[in-house]
């Protein structure tokens, strides 16, 4: 199982007992020792503002923001992919802005310090443009995950049937 230091952190609490649940994107797997459901999935998209010289293309690929600034979110489970990938294919990406808050980020790319990779359903801003990410395309699956076969707490039970009954996007 391979899984970014949060993720990792999330499923050694979930192991010991010191969290329930965890919701998270299992990006290759959890595998038999957690029981998983699959919410939702979703794309990732470019966001950027509206008078961004790509803001009249249907989708973006890769290739189109090389040297393009960007705000870089740090957190991003799917950041280092998509850094592998810009290696590979000799694209450039100059991070002028670094930051763990999606917040932050949004108000940066609405300050014109650059565009950002987000899942689609993260962006908040309604007046950022968002654009699907194509070559390569990117999506995530968002999961809850538990311990098989430990039992639920009457709260914890609610919050699995209220998020397995949910009508999720994507």
């Amino acid at each position: 199982m391979k899984a970014s230091a949060r993720i990792k952190s999330q499923l050694d609490s979930l192991e010991q007992g010191d969290l329930d649940l965890a919701v998270l994107n299992p990006l290759d797997g959890l595998g038999a020792a957690f029981r998983v459901h699959d919410l939702y999935s979703e794309r990732y998209v470019v966001v950027f503002p509206p008078d961004h010289r790509l803001a009249g293309l249907n989708a973006i690929r890769l290739d189109q923001l090389s040297e393009q600034p960007y705000v870089d979110r740090l957190s991003c489970e799917m950041r280092d992919m998509v850094i592998s990938v810009c290696r590979e294919k000799n694209i450039s990406l100059y991070a002028r802005f670094r930051s763990e808050r999606e917040d932050w980020v949004q108000s940066m790319v609405l300050a014109r310090i650059g565009f950002a990779f987000m899942p689609e359903y993260s962006v908040t801003s309604p007046e950022l443009l968002q654009r699907p990410l194509i070559e390569p395309a990117v999506a995530r699956t968002v999961s809850l995950a538990s311990v098989p076969g430990r039992s639920y707490s009457p709260a914890t039970a609610a919050m699995v049937r209220a998020a397995q009954s949910f009508d999720w996007p994507g």
